[in-house]
């Protein structure tokens, strides 16, 4: 059952940014002050417009692009809602930011790396031995396209994709499942699974037994071989 308290006197008119910016921030601004919450209904679009000082239509441009990002969802005929659980779309915008501004490769790799070690560590934390069993039986369809010497590249990078996307649901976070998945996306069009399976099985086996300082090792491995294949490329 969402809020229906009257939140329009929260928003305040400021000046120096466009008028879509300032219906942004200003909604940004008070979700970070927890004065709206998840699931909260905003104020109409005459209303805010009102409060801030600006347009309707800026309202409502505004409010399209907080849509497209996930932080709103808009239901035709009821009214504008503050989005109830993380979305990908909000990581969106950070993928074409990295495009446009082409990050250095090194600044990428150090990112992927410190990103998966905290995810690794996040999973010997909170997952459950059925997990842990979950991510095995991923990992041995990996291993059984290895034993049938499977070549086709885009199958061993299903699974490559598939173990990491696994891992990603196994922090039991949904801020880190997203934010892993965000860097699997940047980096998905770079794996060569054909590399990958002997660094895989020094994972899951640090993370099954539970050993962080394994796992760590494991890993700086994983992206060093990551890295080399790269090189062959």
């Amino acid at each position: 059952m969402p809020r229906t308290k009257n939140v329009a006197a929260l928003f305040e008119k400021k000046t120096k940014v466009s008028a879509v910016d300032l219906v942004i921030d200003s909604i940004k601004n008070i979700l970070i002050q927890k004065k709206i919450l998840p699931g909260d209904l905003l104020p109409s679009e005459q209303a805010l417009a009102d409060s801030l000082g600006v347009g309707r239509g800026s309202v409502r441009e505004a409010l399209k692009i907080l849509d497209a990002f996930g932080i709103v969802e808009i239901i035709h005929g009821d009214g504008t809602y503050i989005a109830t659980s993380a979305n990908k779309k909000i990581f969106d915008p950070l993928i074409y930011s990295m495009i446009i501004s082409n990050s250095d490769s090194n600044e990428l790799i150090q990112l992927r790396e410190m990103v998966e070690m905290g995810v690794i560590n996040t999973i010997i934390d909170n997952a459950t031995d059925d997990d842990l069993r979950t991510l095995e039986a991923v990992h041995a369809e990996y291993e059984a396209l290895g034993q049938r010497g499977e070549t086709d590249l885009a199958q061993l990078n299903a699974c490559d994709l598939k173990f990491h996307r696994t891992m990603a649901t196994l922090t039991h976070n949904h801020l880190i499942e997203n934010m892993y998945n965000f860097v699997i996306d940047i980096f998905a069009p770079t794996i060569n699974a054909t590399f990958g399976l002997e660094r895989h099985r020094k994972i899951i086996a640090a993370i099954v037994s539970r050993d962080k300082a394994a796992a760590m090792a494991a890993e700086h491995d994983h992206t060093a071989t990551w890295i080399a294949s790269q090189q062959r490329l």
